[in-house]
């Protein structure tokens, strides 16, 4: 009966660590279940099926936590390319879109509207075959191109008051050394006054 006891407790440790690496494994299989790299509502309503807009999709996205908006970049950059030339030539299409998109979004960590004007002239929607977009799509990227621009135009004043702020900063501080050298100057021309007076006397 001792014996049995021993055992039992020098087989604890070996039992424990087992149960531990058990509880660990199930904890990962539960945390890789329980990710997701997409959105639900996009991965039910693709833009390639025509099911949802691109205004649609923005203001989804627009609603996305800063993970969720990571993910979805991810996944925007890791496009698969298709078995047939038309199919990829839409996928890269949708892509690109997307990008767009990605890049205008305010909230977005690549938010640039340089970047997405930049993308969006690049694409040349008036050119493109318009079987690829529906009314409300040329109309939403027609409406963002106009946003994109107003951005652009007020980063470019914003960036202009710096630089005139940084200016007349500059032109104080210079100011401010040359009054502390006439100071010093008319200090030492005092001095010298003092100086030759005494030596007058």
């Amino acid at each position: 009966m001792h014996v049995t006891y021993k055992m039992t407790c020098k087989n604890r440790p070996a039992n424990f660590v087992l149960a531990w690496q058990l509880m660990f494994a199930a904890f990962l299989i539960v945390l890789s279940g329980c990710q997701s790299t997409r959105d639900s509502r996009l991965t039910e309503n693709s833009i390639g099926g025509s099911n949802i807009t691109y205004g649609q999709y923005y203001l989804l996205i627009s609603q996305f936590n800063e993970q969720q908006l990571s993910d979805e970049i991810h996944y925007i950059k890791a496009l698969p390319v298709g078995k047939t030339e038309n199919i990829s030539r839409n996928l890269v299409f949708e892509q690109q879109l997307k990008s767009v998109i990605a890049y205008a979004l305010p909230k977005s960590p690549i938010h640039n509207p340089f970047t997405a004007k930049s993308k969006l002239n690049q694409l040349a929607l008036d050119s493109l075959d318009s079987a690829r977009l529906t009314p409300s799509d040329f109309a939403f990227f027609a409406m963002l191109k106009k946003q994109l621009n107003q951005q652009i135009i007020l980063l470019n004043k914003l960036t202009l008051v710096k630089k005139s702020r940084n200016k007349i900063k500059n032109d104080y501080l210079q100011q401010q050394i040359e009054l502390q050298q006439l100071q010093q100057q008319i200090i030492q021309l005092k001095n010298l006054e003092t100086n030759i007076n005494e030596h007058g006397r």
